[in-house]
């Protein structure tokens, strides 16, 4: 892989296909997909993420992104929710939030457009939105 990272739609959707044949290739626990965006401008803030292996999607939701969740995998047919677990909130001003492991009986490039609509619509950023492979 000679790209670790796309902002522009199809830049994304073939960076995760790369990314995920890299991850493949090396035979490695997971890759991990992260976006660079802050739409909040809070100085805490950890960017969303997506880690990939074994035909599996792992990722954290608040309540309010498990929500816009469910829309996005209710458009993709060939991807479903198999887990959800709480994470516990580490403080009284924090919320607690969603592990979710999703099945994608899908190719790489269907699953790099799933990502790509993760990103968008679960995590709300805008559509020129940077994503990096940050582990394969």
């Amino acid at each position: 892989m000679t790209r670790f990272d796309a902002d522009t739609d199809a830049g994304r959707i073939e960076l995760v296909a790369d990314a995920i044949a890299a991850h493949r290739e090396r035979d490695s626990a997971f890759c991990t997909l992260e976006a660079d965006e802050d739409p909040s401008g809070d100085p805490e803030f950890l960017p969303p993420w997506v880690q990939f292996a074994d035909g599996t999607l792992n990722l954290d939701c608040t309540d309010e992104e498990l929500d816009r969740l469910a829309t996005v995998v209710s458009r993709f047919g060939a991807f479903t929710i198999e887990e959800r677990e709480t994470i516990p909130a580490e403080s009284a001003e924090e919320d607690a939030g969603t592990n979710v492991r999703i099945e994608a009986r899908a190719d790489d490039d269907r699953v790099g457009q799933f990502v790509d609509a993760l990103f968008q619509n679960v995590y709300d950023l805008p559509a020129d939105f940077k994503l990096w492979a940050v582990e394969l």
